[in-house]
């Protein structure tokens, strides 16, 4: 009768962990690629919805108020809530306060809320400095064809007759200390650029951020630009980096 050795029976047992050994350390890394892959694309997932939700908010800027911090931990803009052409001979550039006719379509106007023109972004004509932003008057509510200004004389009219209505300013800030991108809103209106963001009025954009920067190059003549936005999001072993170019249009 045929049979096998106890040596046999030793050998083939050690060939049998040495292959089991094999295969299990090929279906963990098969395991951990499918995980790992995982990770990414959610992390991917998050950081593209993120960057995409600053796009279409950096995009509707006011022209010339796109402003990135020395360190490029922050981005910081004015949102248009509102704009379109004046009539020429109803608005009085040496009065402080004047009435002026809204041509084309009204718009809506809410108590609080600024009025813009020309905004170059440079002395003399820069919207954080004050020089072209008045409080708006008198007139509040929906389609509004006849607004009013007060608070001073407006140092350049705009060669378009365009004008825009805002509110506060929008900064999107790194918080990398706590793996965060914040979206800070009602920064009054002018103001310095913050030093800090201590205390403001925040909520969080995407978490597990570890890396985050951002870059402004100015276009030529200042009609356009471009914001660089740099995402890095860690979780479990998985790491995902974007980067998105914004293209602001600058033509006030």
């Amino acid at each position: 009768m045929a049979g096998f050795t106890l040596v046999e029976l030793v050998i083939v047992i050690v060939v049998m962990a040495i292959l089991g050994g094999i295969s299990v350390s090929f279906i963990k890394n098969s395991v951990l690629a499918y995980v790992n892959s995982e990770a990414y694309f959610e992390l991917a997932d998050r950081a593209d919805f993120s960057l995409r939700r600053m796009s279409r908010d950096i995009r509707n800027a006011l022209p010339n108020s796109v402003w990135v911090s020395a360190a490029g931990d922050y981005v910081e803009f004015v949102p248009i809530k509102a704009g379109g052409r004046y009539q020429q001979d109803s608005l009085d550039f040496t009065q402080a306060a004047d009435d002026f006719t809204v041509l084309g379509e009204p718009v809506s106007v809410a108590n609080g809320d600024k009025l813009v023109i020309y905004n170059l972004g440079i002395a003399g004509a820069d919207v954080y400095n004050g020089d072209n932003i008045r409080a708006l008057a008198t007139y509040f509510g929906n389609n509004l064809s006849t607004l009013r200004f007060s608070g001073g004389t407006f140092p350049l009219p705009s060669p378009a007759s365009r004008f825009y209505v805002v509110n506060t300013a929008v900064a999107y800030v790194c918080d990398l200390p706590n793996r965060r991108l914040l979206m800070v809103s009602n920064i009054a209106m002018p103001s310095a650029h913050p030093a800090n963001f201590n205390g403001a009025n925040a909520s969080v954009v995407v978490e597990d951020v570890t890396g985050c920067n951002f870059t402004y190059t100015e276009g030529v003549m200042q009609h356009s630009g471009v914001i660089t936005a740099e995402l890095v999001l860690t979780r479990n072993g998985g790491v995902a980096r974007l980067v998105n170019l914004i293209n602001v249009v600058n033509s006030p």
